[in-house]
């Protein structure tokens, strides 16, 4: 396939407006997401000088995901997809 068909065939699904919100509002999550990393770590290491604090709260919020991810493969399988991804939203906009 060459460079501009396949151009082509991926701007044809910003044509979807349902893909475009949902695609502006994951870019918008992710800098949130982002943001509140950067600013947590900024905030470990102005509060304790300390490098080795800095990488046991980075290392230790990616805990969560690594046990989670395994879990959620397995719900996802046995479980409507529909209905986990308003779960998960609904969750979120709870947080």
């Amino acid at each position: 396939m060459e460079a501009s068909t396949k151009s082509q065939v991926m701007l044809r699904t910003f044509g979807s407006r349902n893909f475009c919100l949902y695609y502006i509002a994951q870019a918008i999550s992710l800098i949130g997401t982002s943001m509140t990393q950067v600013a947590t770590s900024w905030l470990v290491y102005h509060l304790t000088d300390s490098a080795w604090l800095l990488g046991l709260v980075g290392f230790d919020s990616q805990i969560p995901t690594l046990v989670l991810i395994p879990l959620g493969r397995i719900v996802a399988d046995r479980t409507n997809r529909h209905r986990i991804l308003t779960i998960a939203q609904i969750l979120g906009m709870l947080q």
